[in-house]
């Protein structure tokens, strides 16, 4: 890598736009799967249940969307793992943080209204792309002087 000069600022602005659209891609694709596992099941548990898992499919898959921006498998295992998972938590951390800034109609209604909006998935993959951006920044810096 060249020291300095834009190419460190454009590898990193890439990087984030990257992570952010895999991580929508991977949150939509999350969301239908979700969908998916809750009606072939048949919906045999409380409504808040499957409303969760719905909301919990969109974050991991944001969070591993967001992760394969700055992905680094140079690292120990260990730390790859750990930093997996936080991405993870993040994107469904920012699943919850869209929920709360989007518009539910109906809290009951597990059909269209969920798939077409879009807070949830656009803050899963914020949130995940925040905290990939993050760890992937903190390695960068850490071991820029080995």
């Amino acid at each position: 890598m060249i020291e300095g000069g834009i190419y460190v600022w454009a590898v990193s602005l890439g990087r984030m736009l990257a992570g952010f659209f895999i991580g929508v891609i991977l949150g939509i694709l999350g969301g239908w799967l979700a969908l998916i596992f809750n009606a072939m099941i048949g919906y045999p548990w409380d409504v808040d249940i499957h409303t969760n898992i719905y909301f919990v499919s969109i974050g991991l898959g944001a969070g591993l969307g967001a992760y394969f921006g700055w992905m680094n498998l140079t690292l120990r295992w260990y730390l790859i793992a750990g930093s997996l998972l936080l991405v993870l938590a993040g994107g469904t951390v920012g699943t919850y943080i869209g929920l709360v800034y989007c518009q539910i109609v109906e809290p009951t209604y597990m059909g269209r209204h969920y798939t077409i909006d879009n807070s949830l998935h656009f803050g899963a993959a914020i949130g995940g792309i925040t905290l990939s951006t993050a760890l992937g920044l903190l390695i960068v810096f850490r071991t820029k002087g080995r």
